[in-house]
């Protein structure tokens, strides 16, 4: 597929035919300093590339130039305009696709076995007003290129290694448009490129986003629901459990049969309260004897009348000595303080029993209370009563068994997400073995050994230096696409400078589009590449080795070659003349000596 002509109903537009074979230059000659004026994209140059790009159904927003400009109305300044571009198809028939600015989302068709007059429109549509997924769908159908077969993209996305702008020179395999986005995203499709199978690098990456995304999801339910699978066995005997109790529950209800839980009542209630109370009572009875003997021990001092004693022995006429009466005052003093510290220590006791008394006797009042309420209880002959409170117990039972059983679900729910991730993991093992193996056997590649070997000699033949693309494996067993090495004369790797390194990337992009379109020349597929400002900053020899190699790749693949240049970046022989610049290979010539030289013929 080649780029036939460009046109447009705005008369002001510079409409451009452009040469099927060979080379096609857009040419802009800027007269004014560019100190003083605007830049030189300002012409359109640039905005081309962006607007083939727009008519081979790229999708667009209000952030785009068709639609970002706007006039006085808030529409965009491009809002009446309808452009078209013919297309030369690997069959041999014209394609011309229509798309207009005001319904940006549409595109017609119309395939022809001619090209159409000068930059008149085609009379039939056969294929009219497509939205942009259909539109895309059915000029996959048109051009039908081989590679594309059984993809799970279509031909836009390589379409970019076919037009490339400014911000795609700053990677040869990774364009600008996937810059910030997934790897899934780019280099599948790289990969099949080369000659690989890319369908097993996506689903490497596929496998490896869901397998993330279940075991964030198993963390996140153990987590929220406080399961583990382990505790599976031990969730099924608790809803075995429950179920049991709840049916026997319904069961009472059902036949409003209350005399074996009236039974369980009395024997588990009543009885096991009772035989409580009858322990506390005697424990109470026994501590209310203790405490009334301390207190009789304690009035109970000691009381002893020597002058009684004195007067016994007065009155039976015995001598009663001094010394005798000093060992019973003795004996006296030292029975008071006996007594005095029997009486703290049973005092201390007593206070110790009163204190255990009284803990009994108010837990003595709690279980009669209970008692009370089961035999109010029982003897309530009221049914309903009853039915409410068997109601009542049902739905814990109910509630209880409805949470066991969604644990239980949380739990399974679980292990199946573990089975898909061992699924995953072997489908995961076989799509590393595969990487493995087109690794280990990248000579055996023919389209990327052809790629390659295109790639290093058409480099060769421009820089005068040895490169090479190569890929390796990463540490998530993902492919890697390494940036060319340069090798000096020396084969030691050139460690180049900021601006040198932007003109060795630029020319590294340009040998790698060409050597992937003289790659796929025998298959049907893209057959021209458009290069905007290719040549700026290059040095002189390397545009005319560039030129030169051009020249030669298009003639001899029937390759059409599309380059954007401003005046001040051609190359000049000995005879300073510009070469390969005929007139018969200017096929847009841009200017800014007044607003019609620019490619809309106005300016924004």
């Amino acid at each position: 597929m080649k780029l036939s002509k460009l046109y447009s109903n705005d008369s002001r537009f510079k409409n451009i035919t452009f040469n099927l074979k060979g080379l096609n230059v857009i040419y802009a000659d800027v007269l004014t300093d560019l100190k003083e004026k605007k830049n030189s994209h300002d012409l359109g140059k640039t905005k081309l590339a962006e607007l083939i790009d727009y008519l081979l159904i790229k999708q667009i927003d209000k952030n785009h130039f068709l639609l970002k400009i706007k006039d006085e109305k808030g529409n965009s300044i491009f809002i009446n305009h309808i452009f078209y571009l013919e297309l030369y198809l690997n069959d041999g028939r014209f394609l011309t696709i229509k798309r207009s600015i005001e319904n940006h989302s549409k595109a017609s068709f119309s395939i022809n076995n001619q090209k159409v007059e000068a930059y008149i429109p085609p009379s039939v549509w056969q294929f009219e007003d497509l939205g942009n997924d259909a539109a895309k769908k059915q000029l996959s159908e048109i051009i039908r290129f081989d590679f594309f077969k059984n993809k799970t993209y279509d031909y836009r996305k390589a379409i970019n290694y076919c037009i490339r702008m400014q911000p795609d020179y700053e990677d040869v395999y990774r364009l600008s448009k996937f810059k910030g986005g997934k790897d899934v995203d780019w280099k599948p499709f790289m990969f099949d490129l080369l000659g690989f199978d890319g369908e097993v690098l996506r689903k490497k990456y596929q496998n490896d986003t869901q397998q993330e995304k279940i075991e964030t999801e198993i963390k996140q339910l153990k987590k929220d629901f406080s399961v583990n699978e382990t505790d599976r066995d031990e969730i099924v005997a608790q809803i075995s459990l429950q179920k049991n109790k709840t049916e026997e529950a319904e069961q009472r209800i059902d036949q409003l049969n209350f005399y074996e839980e009236d039974q369980s009542l009395i024997e588990v209630g009543i009885d096991e309260i009772e035989n409580k109370i009858s322990k506390l009572n005697t424990l109470s009875y026994n501590l209310s004897f203790d405490i009334n003997k301390l207190q009789t021990s304690i009035k109970n001092n000691f009381a002893f009348d020597l002058a009684k004693v004195e007067k016994v022995f007065l009155e039976s006429k015995i001598y009663f000595a001094d010394s005798l009466k000093k060992d019973y005052e003795e004996l006296i003093s030292f029975n008071e303080e006996l007594t005095k510290d029997r009486n703290r220590l049973l005092k201390k006791t007593l206070k110790s029993k009163n204190e255990e008394l009284e803990k009994i006797n108010l837990e003595l009042q709690e279980l009669n209370n209970k008692k009370e309420n089961l035999l109010s209880f029982l003897k309530d002959t009221n049914t309903f009563r009853k039915l409410k409170e068997y109601q009542k117990d049902l739905a814990r039972l109910e509630s209880d068994l409805i949470q066991l059983q969604e644990r239980l679900k949380i739990i399974d729910m679980i292990i199946h997400k573990d089975d898909s991730k061992e699924v995953l993991k072997n489908e995961i093992e076989g799509t590393i073995k595969l990487i493995r193996n087109f690794s280990n056997n990248t000579e055996r590649n023919e389209k990327y050994k052809q790629i390659r070997d295109l790639f290093s000699k058409f480099f060769l033949a421009i820089m005068n230096e040895d490169t090479y693309i190569s890929w390796s494996i990463n540490a998530n067993n993902n492919v890697d696409f390494k940036p060319p090495i340069i090798k000096t004369k020396d084969h030691l790797s050139k460690d180049t400078a900021k601006d040198e390194g932007r003109t060795y990337r630029k020319i590294l992009c340009v040998v790698f589009d060409l050597a992937v379109l003289v790659a796929y020349s025998k298959e049907s597929y893209f057959r021209f590449v458009y290069h905007d400002d290719v040549l700026s900053q290059q040095d002189n020899g390397i545009k005319l080795r560039l030129l030169d190699l051009v020249d030669n790749v298009t003639k001899n693949n029937d390759i059409q070659y599309i380059l954007s240049v401003i005046k001040s970046d051609l190359p000049t022989d000995v005879s300073d003349e510009f070469v390969y610049f005929k007139k018969d290979n200017v096929v847009l010539e841009l200017n800014d000596r007044d607003e019609t030289g620019t490619l809309f013929g106005f300016e924004f």
